[in-house]
This record gives C-alpha cells, sequence and structure tokens, in this order.
C-alpha cells in the first residue's frame, strides 16, 4: 500500500492516482459519476483545506488553463447582485447563462473552488438522467438561502475537472 509520508500532498496524488487508474472498473459498472463525486469531494477538501491560509495554488483570477476545466453551462451572480429586494422565488433557478464562462476571468481561483465545496458540503447536488442513465450532475450553492452560483458537469467533464484539479495541485506543490 505504501507509506504515507506527508499526508496533505500523498491524499490528493493517490485520489490521483485511483481516478487515472480505477476509472474504467467503475465506469463498466455505471457507477462512475458515484466514484468521481466522491474522489472530487475528498480532493476539494483536501486541496481547499490546504489553500485556506496560503493560497498558493489557487492563488490569483482565474487564468486560461483553469477556465479549461470549467463546463460551459455554469451560472453564478456576483455578491452584489444578490439585493435585499430580491426575494428566495427571484433566485430559485438562476439560469445557467447569467454570466458567461468568459466572465470567470474576474473571478478568483480560490472563489471558484469555494463554490463546488460548498454545493458538495451542503449536498446541494442533483443528478442528470438521460434513458435511465445517469450523465452528469447539476451543483448550486447558496449565499442567505438565495442560489448564486450553478454549474452542471456532464460525467466527461467531472473526470476531466477532478484529475487536472489534482494535477494541478501536485505540480505546484
Amino acid at each position: 500500500m505504501g507509506e504515507i509520508v506527508k499526508y496533505k500532498i500523498d491524499i490528493i496524488k493517490r485520489t490521483f492516482e485511483i481516478l487515472n487508474d480505477h476509472y474504467p472498473h467503475f465506469k463498466d459498472k455505471d457507477r462512475e459519476v458515484t466514484f468521481l463525486m466522491n474522489c472530487l469531494l475528498g480532493l476539494i477538501v483536501a486541496i481547499f483545506e490546504n489553500e485556506k491560509m496560503k493560497r498558493t495554488i489557487l492563488k490569483g483570477n482565474i487564468d486560461e488553463q483553469f477556465l479549461s476545466l470549467i463546463p460551459n453551462k455554469i451560472g453564478f451572480l456576483n455578491s452584489r447582485d444578490i439585493s435585499e429586494n430580491l426575494t428566495s422565488q427571484d433566485l430559485t433557478q438562476i439560469s445557467l447563462n447569467v454570466h458567461h464562462k468568459d466572465n470567470l476571468s474576474k473571478k478568483d481561483k480560490y472563489w471558484f473552488v469555494n463554490k463546488i465545496r460548498n454545493s458538495i458540503a451542503h449536498q446541494n447536488i442533483e443528478g442528470i438522467n438521460e434513458n435511465g442513465i445517469w450523465v452528469g450532475v447539476r451543483m448550486w450553492n447558496s449565499y442567505n438561502n438565495k442560489k448564486d452560483f450553478e454549474i452542471v458537469f456532464q460525467v466527461d467533464e467531472l473526470k476531466k475537472f477532478a484529475s487536472e484539479l489534482a494535477s494541478l495541485f501536485i505540480e505546484n506543490e
């Protein structure tokens, strides 16, 4: 199994290896989304907690490399867009095109990972099915009981995001 020397990086390396080595096994059993969500949860928590104080990997705004990891189906509101005048009903369903994906370049990488972390931690997740098969997930974040972020990952996008996020952390650690 191997010795754990530096937990904070070793857990990310091991999860990265599991993602790449065992994904086909779970795909064959029609369990790839569950597998990916579990790997992503572990990665997000480890990376988020490591970055909370030092922000060495998730520093700065979203650049082209990071943007390439993000699916096109994304919507978000700036905190200034969420005023006291808006009701929960107004934001029950934010449109996935509230802001175009390119507008994410004005956002901080840590902000983005935090939105994904919150979505998972608060179980703001819905499966997307087509013809009886789980093909993706919709995740969202709420701020003061008002949805301010929503993203849709297809299975291949979820795998790419989890794997590349781990790789980014490993390369820069």
